[in-house]
């Protein structure tokens, strides 16, 4: 690719006219709708305040010439100004430019490419090179550097440079042995061993309750506590309805009373009769029927009546949804366990699930006091997902609050942090994304 052609000349403007033409330029740069318009604007309508013969638009290479519609990316003369372009990028003061500031490879190729004569005008993210058979004046160039710091502005605002291109921009203007160190020293920090380490929902539960069920089919009619209540031992707690046993033992009572009555009208006739005397075995056997269906049923009855199997506090829900409600025998209804009697219960999610040691390090953050964290170690978890209370699969575990630690009450939630093994912190920052990607690409 040969350098483009020149623009056309036009008479020297008078210093009144570069002045307009001035305001022109930097209200067409504002307006610009795109960077390629943009760029138009600066290499090729800056000819109407300045006369050259080329122009090249350099922002992280080469991004308008004058005299082209379009840049081709991989010809010869672009390639060297992307080339001249890097080096003179790291100069920020507008000035003459000639084949002596470049590299001597460079450099000797400046006659094939370039006029005799450059100047070069920084702007906010790289330059604006113009060449020309003649010397620029200083006033021009005071002129020129006014205009390419409103280039400069316009470029800015149409093209704001994210993150990643400012840390590209600061890492080209470093010296390549600073270079060298930072990367050493990002992976030697890389190394580093760290505690791998996740995240939970946690609650503090009974860690050994006694369970409270339902001792027969029945439907709750009263509850005698509310949840979180101390009770003692042999405390009431619930009772079922025992409308239908109390009715079954009335007619089992009055079915004994009439066998025991005839059992002793056929005592009375055995004296001379020795039929009513046979008949004696059989009344007698079913008295004891009559009496043991009457004492199973006042053993059911009592049994109605449940009463706390020891001392501490009553956990349950809320008392408004048993009552009235059926319950089947062996059913949980409630659970007393003693009031400081705690260890921590978390799901971990099935993303989560890190190898774990059977005594791993558990911390609990309560919502209640987070300052003053809950030590625990590992006791059980489970090897397999099972439903969480929100629906979602998780693996469910129980851990132990270290000996001398003050075991919160029941009920308290918080997070809980789970200690796994030490593992390079970058295996730490980068074991999510690259599970992700493996779930992503199938590998």
């Amino acid at each position: 690719m040969t350098p483009p052609p020149s623009p056309s000349s036009s008479p020297s403007p008078s210093q009144a006219e570069r002045l307009g033409i001035l305001l022109h330029l930097e209200e067409r740069a504002r307006n610009a709708a795109e960077m390629a318009e943009l760029g138009f604007v600066i290499v090729n309508d800056t000819l109407a305040i300045q006369s050259y013969r080329q122009a090249a638009l350099w922002i992280d290479g080469v991004r308008a010439l004058s005299g082209v519609p379009q840049v081709e990316a991989g010809a010869p003369f672009i390639l060297w100004l992307a080339r001249i372009g890097r080096r003179l990028s790291a100069n920020a003061i507008a000035g003459p430019v000639d084949p002596s500031q470049l590299d001597p490879v460079d450099a000797a190729e400046w006659e094939e490419w370039l006029p005799p004569f450059a100047l070069w005008l920084p702007l906010a993210q790289g330059g604006l090179l113009l060449a020309d058979d003649a010397p620029f004046a200083e006033g021009d160039v005071a002129l020129l550097t006014h205009l390419a710091g409103a280039y400069g502005h316009a470029w800015t605002a149409l093209h704001r440079p994210g993150p990643l291109d400012l840390l590209r921009n600061r890492l080209r203007a470093m010296p390549r042995r600073r270079i060298k160190w930072i990367a050493a020293g990002l992976v030697v920090l890389s190394l580093i061993p760290v505690r791998l380490s996740v995240l939970a929902q946690g609650e503090m539960v009974p860690a050994a309750p006694v369970l409270v069920r339902s001792p027969l089919d029945g439907v709750v009619e009263t509850i005698h506590v509310v949840p979180n209540d101390p009770v003692e031992e042999g405390q009431p707690l619930f009772e079922l309805d025992a409308t239908s046993l109390a009715s079954r033992l009335d007619v089992a009572a009055k079915a004994l009373a009439g066998a025991e009555a005839e059992y002793r009208q056929s005592v009375q006739a055995a004296l001379w009769d020795p039929k009513a005397k046979a008949q004696l075995a059989i009344i007698g056997g079913r008295i004891e029927e009559r009496r043991a269906e009457a004492d199973y049923l006042q053993g059911q009855l009592a049994r109605t009546q449940v009463k706390a199997p020891k001392t501490g506090i009553v956990v349950f829900d809320d008392p408004s949804t048993w009552l009235g409600r059926p319950v089947s025998l062996g059913e949980k209804v409630m659970a007393v366990t003693g009031e400081t009697d705690t260890e921590v219960e978390a799901w971990l999610a099935v993303g989560d699930a890190i190898p774990l040691a059977a005594d791993a390090p558990v911390t609990m953050f309560l919502n209640s006091a987070p300052l003053s964290p809950v030590h625990a170690r590992l006791r059980i978890i489970g090897y397999q997902a099972q439903p969480r209370p929100d629906g979602l699969l998780g693996y469910r575990l129980r851990a132990t609050v270290k000996e001398g630690e003050e075991h919160p009450r029941v009920g308290q939630m918080g997070t809980v942090r789970v200690d796994g093994d030490r593992v390079p912190l970058i295996y730490w920052l980068f074991r999510k994304p690259l599970a992700a990607a493996r779930q992503w690409l199938g590998i």
